[in-house]
C-alpha cells in the first residue's frame, strides 16, 4: 500500500477532490504496491484521469491544488504538480495521464481543464474500465483518521502500460541525451513486469485476463502481443537483459550476486511463459 508520509497527502487529494475522486485511478509504481508485496519504493503518484468526466465537472482542478499548495513542475506543462511536505525533506509530486485519443493534434498533452493537462496515455481507456476500487486509510496532514476508496489499475492492465512502457524507453524515442535514463527506465519497467506476473496466483486466470482487455482495441492488443512477445519469449530476449541489469544494479554485491542473477532470471523467464500466448498464435 501507499507509504507515509505521501499516503496522508493522497487523502488529502481524495477528501480535497469528493465525488470527483472516482474519475483519478492510480497507475504506475504506486499501483504495483496493490498488486505485489514489498514492491519496490517510489514517492511519484500516477493518475490516470476520466477527460470526459472531469470537463464537465464543477469542481476546479487547478484552484484546488494551488489551495493544497502544488505547484506546476517546471517544464511539465501542467501535467505534473508537487508540493513541500511540512518538517519533512520530502515532496509530494503526482503526474495525471490520459488516454490519448483526446490528445492535442501533433502534441502529447491532453487538455483536461484550464490550467490542467495530462499526459496522453496508449491504453489510457483500457486502464481506467480495468480498474479496482480500495480502501484507504490514515491520517489528513491535520492530524484527522481519515478514510477514502481509491480506483487502483488492475495486474493485467499495468503490465500492458509497463510493456508500452517498455518499448518506448528501451528504443530510446526521446533522443540520445536521454540514452542514460531511459535505459535506466527499461530496467525498471522489465523487472516491474517480472513483478507482477510473479505475484499472480493463477496464470491462466492472469492470461486470460490480460487478453480478454483487448476485446474493443484488437489492434493495440496485436501490439503490446507482439511486444511481450519480443521482450520475453526467448531467454536472451532483451526484456531479460534488461532485467538482468537492473538486479545488478539492486543486489548487494558479492561473489554470488552473478549467480543469484542468473538463477533470478532463468525463473523470470519460467514464469513469463505461462502469459505468453502460444507460438502457433503469435504466428498467425
Amino acid at each position: 500500500m501507499i507509504p507515509e508520509p505521501q499516503r496522508t497527502y493522497v487523502l488529502e487529494l481524495l477528501a480535497a477532490l469528493g465525488p470527483a475522486a472516482k474519475d483519478f485511478v492510480i497507475a504506475g509504481a504506486q499501483a504495483i504496491k496493490f498488486a505485489v508485496k514489498n514492491a519496490r519504493g517510489t514517492k511519484d503518484v500516477d493518475f490516470i484521469l476520466n477527460v470526459i468526466a472531469l470537463r464537465a465537472e464543477p469542481l476546479q482542478l487547478e484552484p484546488m491544488l494551488k489551495r493544497l499548495g502544488y505547484t506546476a513542475i517546471a517544464g511539465a506543462r501542467n501535467f505534473q504538480f508537487e508540493k513541500t511536505i511540512p518538517n519533512s525533506k520530502e515532496t509530494m509530486r503526482i503526474e495525471f495521464m490520459a488516454p490519448e485519443e483526446f490528445k492535442r493534434v501533433a502534441d502529447f498533452r491532453v487538455d483536461v481543464q484550464k490550467g490542467i493537462h495530462a499526459r496522453a496515455c496508449t491504453g489510457g481507456t483500457i486502464a481506467l474500465a480495468e480498474s479496482d476500487e480500495y480502501p484507504l486509510e490514515g491520517r489528513l496532514p491535520d492530524g484527522e483518521p481519515y478514510a477514502a476508496r481509491v480506483l487502483v489499475t488492475r495486474p493485467h492492465a499495468l503490465v500492458m502500460l509497463k510493456l508500452l512502457a517498455l518499448f518506448d524507453r528501451y528504443h530510446n524515442i526521446r533522443g540520445p541525451e536521454e540514452a542514460r535514463h531511459d535505459r535506466e527506465e527499461a530496467q525498471t519497467h522489465a523487472a516491474d513486469i517480472v513483478a507482477i506476473v510473479k505475484a499472480r496466483p493463477d496464470w491462466a486466470e492472469f492470461r486470460r485476463q490480460f487478453e480478454a482487455q483487448f476485446a474493443a482495441d484488437a489492434e493495440l492488443g496485436k501490439r503490446v502481443s507482439q511486444i511481450l512477445n519480443d521482450f520475453f519469449r526467448e531467454p536472451i530476449a532483451p526484456g531479460y537483459l534488461l532485467y538482468e541489469e537492473y538486479l545488478a544494479a539492486t543486489l548487494p554485491a558479492g561473489a554470488t550476486t552473478q549467480v543469484e542473477i542468473r538463477h533470478e532470471s532463468a525463473l523470470a523467464h519460467r514464469t513469463l511463459q505461462k502469459i505468453l500466448p502460444e507460438r502457433r498464435l503469435q504466428e498467425k
